[in-house]
């Protein structure tokens, strides 16, 4: 096969995928910006990586694979920030299947869960992931520790990840 034909099923497969990339990404790292970030720097490896890719193949196992590695990398870097869920974790969530096909299903399913949570956790939620708040100044908002933050914090996303799931599991 030439590799101007090659290129461009490459590149068709990248685009297809890219949801379902960005997608994945959210579940792994719980935040939009960082997966926006590491999508990007997933894409880019993707791109380096094309001329592996063999064509016929499973290019979302395959780009799923190589998000994973960035992944890592990712919460490597940003090791100081503690709050980020651990290597284990990620390894543990990769491990999951992926069924989602579409992020608007995500996106409706958050929407719903978000609204299930009592005003308190909610605003510190909005407060942490959409006004990007440290959890110093999430602490001394709410009147609490940075400890007892960090763990509200953490039982909520846990509280957040079973809702989708269910919210996900009743709408297949």
């Amino acid at each position: 096969m030439n590799s101007d034909l090659q290129t461009e099923r490459f590149i068709q497969s990248l685009t297809d995928h890219q949801g379902r990339l960005f997608v994945y990404l959210v579940s792994m790292l719980g935040d939009v910006h960082d997966a926006r970030n590491v999508l990007q720097e997933t894409n880019m490896e993707l791109w380096r990586k094309s001329d592996q890719f063999i064509d016929g193949t499973d290019f979302a196992a395959w780009s799923r694979k190589i998000a994973h590695f960035k992944i890592l990398a990712f919460l490597r870097d940003k090791k100081r920030d503690r709050h980020m869920f651990d290597e284990a974790l990620i390894n543990q969530l990769a491990q999951r299947p992926q069924s989602i096909d579409d992020d608007g299903e995500l996106h409706v399913a958050l929407r719903h869960c978000l609204a299930a949570l009592p005003d308190r956790l909610r605003v510190l939620i909005s407060g942490r992931y959409g006004s990007d708040h440290s959890i110093r100044h999430l602490a001394q908002r709410i009147g609490k520790s940075e400890a007892a933050t960090k763990v509200t914090l953490s039982r909520v996303r846990k509280l957040l990840m079973g809702c989708i799931e269910k919210q996900l599991a009743a709408g297949s």
